[in-house]
């Protein structure tokens, strides 16, 4: 009897082992054919800006990489808000970035306000309430450059604060005194097998569990490794505190590099409250062009003034303002200048986990304006 329940055992292990394997090669065949995929999209995005229909290359959804450029850690979204506007109140852990790319506003995060305009970046640091106001002349326009990999986490979520509209599709959901409290998204849409409620205001636990993180302080017996990490959980919390949470353009110094005129707004070394993504402006002056460098990580630019091309590899690619520019993995690029005037180029990349231990830029050859 033993001996049949022992024969039985191996058979369903034998199945089970089959059924991972195969699973194994499935992954394999569908890891070649997105590399294939990834190959085949432009290089250069040609996006519809400040368009109601969402994110430029796919949502942050990671399940929507590659469907638009080849490019599976980062995303962008435009932002316009027309005089005297503003956006609805919401609160998400994913930081948020934002370079102004005109007019003026303010960005009102946990009930502060803090002015901007064009050519500042707004630094909205993780799950903090925020919208944004448009001054009364002319509104504003942002370009909005997110990370993916939240999704991977299982922390892509969204808390509203009030409706100014339901979205297309769903339902309404009305209090006694018929005020919107949320909505009802029906069974079916985006493969819902039931109804999804989406209601106004925070979810208690994670209020909690983000009010306990921000009011910890150091121990004040740091002798072991441990501490380390509560050191890191207090400095971070005053760095949230004190750091600006509008990095002014007109603060920041141009620098003149190997790769060309770079203006960094946020890197590595900057102490700012948000550090999903480094931010760099370029400038190229006309028939100039940048250097010639690769790196592990992927880029994203978006081109604000000018028209040129981009060599990647061995392959050219035509640009001009309001385009993305994508560069993938691992790829040798350089950006030309192809117009009378400067070109303006805002680039963008993903902080971790590209500089863990696969950061740094491997430099092939100088800017044309570059001079020992």
């Amino acid at each position: 009897m033993a001996e049949k329940e022992q024969g039985k055992e191996r058979l369903r292990q034998e199945e089970m082992d089959a059924r991972l394997y195969y699973d194994y090669e499935g992954i394999i065949i569908k890891e070649r054919l997105e590399r294939e995929q990834m190959y085949l999209l432009p290089r250069v995005v040609k996006p519809v800006m400040f368009a109601k229909s969402g994110h430029a290359l796919g949502d942050l959804r990671v399940f929507e990489r590659y469907t638009v450029g080849p490019l599976g850690s980062l995303t962008c979204s435009f932002l316009e808000v027309e005089s005297g506007g503003r956006t609805e109140q919401q609160r998400m852990i994913p930081a948020i970035v934002a370079y102004i790319l005109e007019g003026s506003g303010e960005s009102v995060q946990d009930g502060k306000g803090y002015p901007f305009s064009a050519e500042d970046v707004v630094v909205i640091p993780p799950y903090t309430t925020h919208h944004f106001v448009a001054g009364p002349e002319g509104g504003f326009r942002a370009w909005l450059p997110q990370v993916r990999l939240w999704h991977l986490l299982g922390l892509l979520w969204q808390e509203q604060f009030q409706f100014r509209s339901v979205p297309e599709g769903t339902e309404p959901i009305r209090d006694s005194a018929g005020q919107v409290v949320g909505f009802r998204v029906p069974q079916g849409v985006l493969g819902l097998k039931r109804d999804l409620e989406v209601r106004v205001g925070a979810d208690p636990r994670r209020e909690a569990f983000f009010n306990a993180r921000r009011s910890a302080r150091e121990a004040r017996d740091g002798t072991t490794k441990f501490h380390y990490f509560l050191r890191r959980l207090a400095e971070e919390n005053d760095m949230e505190k004190r750091a600006p949470r509008v990095i002014r353009g007109a603060e920041q110094p141009w620098e003149k590099t190997r790769q060309g005129q770079l203006k960094f707004y946020i890197s590595y070394w900057s102490e700012v409250a948000a550090r999903a993504l480094d931010l760099v402006v370029q400038e190229i002056e006309p028939g100039g062009h940048s250097g010639r460098h690769r790196h592990i990580f992927e880029e994203l630019l978006l081109v604000v003034e000018g028209n040129g091309h981009d060599m990647q590899e061995d392959k050219r690619y035509a640009w001009e303002a309001g385009d993305l520019i994508c560069v993938p993995p691992m790829t040798t690029h350089q950006h030309f200048n192809d117009g009378k005037e400067a070109a303006r180029l805002v680039s963008v990349w993903p902080r971790q986990l590209f500089h863990e231990f696969l950061g740094g830029i491997e430099h092939i050859n100088d800017a044309s304006g570059w001079r020992e």
